[in-house]
């Protein structure tokens, strides 16, 4: 698909300054967030996403993957915690998903997180786009006010998971050059939306600069 290709090494802090840019909306939250208070959440960095050799493999997942493995290690050097999310539906839960794509994520090589990913916290299965449907994350997430968000894909797992940790009265960060999916004009959309009622947009450089 046309625009698959839409981020590299050289041209991720160009990318991303046009991005934040161009946000109609740029709106921050007035309480500085503590790392003591704080999360991270990688969404979804599988195999089926982030190996060359997948069928539905993304490039720029890959590239944003440096600045989620930055990000890892500032919440892991301050004691902040991490979690990860890995999608896997089992046999007979397939769900209007199924029907949607026809094709869907079992246990196996394609479900486990890549192996360029640096894991250094927790690790969660969940069966929908929300990190939040069918899991302990709320309960993980007891005494934590701000939720920065990455991986893939930033439309579909990522801002469902985003507006879902809004309701849930968490503060949401969400990092533009810590999430990627199909394309720029689709990861740009996302972001536009997410801006005006739900989070923070910013870059990873920027999540740890906001932080104390």
């Amino acid at each position: 698909m046309p625009g698959y290709n839409y981020l590299t090494p050289e041209n991720i802090d160009l990318k991303t300054k046009g991005w934040l840019d161009s946000l109609p909306i740029k709106k921050r939250w007035e309480t500085t967030p503590s790392w003591s208070n704080s999360a991270l959440l990688v969404i979804d960095m599988q195999n089926v996403f982030a190996d060359e050799d997948s069928h539905s493999y993304l490039p720029a997942a890959q590239i944003i993957s440096r600045n989620i493995n930055k990000l890892v290690h500032s919440f892991n050097r301050n004691g902040a915690r991490v979690i990860y999310t890995r999608h896997v539906q089992e046999e007979g839960d397939e769900g209007v998903m199924g029907e949607w794509w026809g094709d869907i994520i079992r246990e196996g090589r394609s479900a486990e997180l890549w192996d360029g990913l640096d894991v250094k916290g927790d690790v969660i299965t969940k069966p929908r786009y929300s990190a939040f449907h069918r899991t302990d994350l709320e309960h993980m997430l007891k005494n934590i006010d701000n939720v920065f968000i990455t991986g893939v894909l930033t439309d579909i797992c990522c801002e469902t998971t985003a507006r879902q940790a809004f309701i849930n009265d968490h503060r949401v960060f969400f990092t533009a050059d810590g999430t990627a999916t199909i394309s720029e004009e689709v990861h740009l959309s996302s972001l536009k939306s997410l801006c005006h009622g739900f989070a923070e947009i910013l870059s990873c450089k920027e999540a740890e600069q906001r932080l104390r």
